[in-house]
């Protein structure tokens, strides 16, 4: 099970935005290659709280980013230090279609975002990114719950004309949740 076959499937899953698609298609995925124990814990983590706090998040980040009038919003979230998340405000922005992901290393305004404990701690125990296909299910469900999450929050942002995009910490390529429109 190459985890990076999965990912690049993942983000064109994520498209459509039918986020409870999303995360349905790689909870089978996990039951199938992780079991139901493992699966069950993850599914029984509630993201109602998070969720809330990262779009309130979400939303000073937009409102720093449109008083600056920068073009994106890259949400990071990292895997291996207890699922902490961060928004960064980027005064430049690359389309995906453009393959050049570097204008998130020159982010000007950072903001936190909350962490997720409970996954970091099912990674921790259970995933990872090796050949074990296991460990790669649960970390693909984990994702797939973290980034559906987020594209809930996305969606309750007014359209505008900025970039929202997210990934784990060194995630390449980055995810673009919502893309500039012109």
């Amino acid at each position: 099970m190459n985890i990076y076959n999965y990912l690049d499937q993942m983000y064109e899953d994520l498209n459509d935005k039918k986020w409870d698609a999303v995360e349905a298609k790689y909870r089978e995925i996990a039951l199938k290659s992780s079991g139901k124990k493992v699966v069950k814990r993850i599914a029984a983590v509630e993201l109602g709280d998070y969720q809330k706090s990262l779009y309130e998040c979400l939303l000073e980040a937009v409102e720093l980013a449109e008083g600056l009038r920068f073009p994106a919003i890259y949400f990071e979230y990292d895997i291996d230090n207890n699922w902490q998340g961060r928004f960064l405000i980027c005064s430049e922005y690359y389309p995906a279609h453009e393959e050049d992901d570097d204008w998130v290393s020159e982010w000007e305004e950072e903001l936190d975002a909350p962490n997720l404990a409970p996954f970091a701690e099912v990674y921790q125990e259970s995933g990872g990114y090796d050949d074990d296909d296991s460990r790669v299910g649960v970390t693909l469900y984990l994702i797939a719950r973290t980034v559906c999450a987020f594209g809930r929050c996305v969606d309750d942002i007014a359209r505008g004309k900025m970039a929202i995009c997210i990934g784990f910490h060194d995630q390449s390529p980055i995810w673009r949740i919502r893309e500039i429109r012109k």
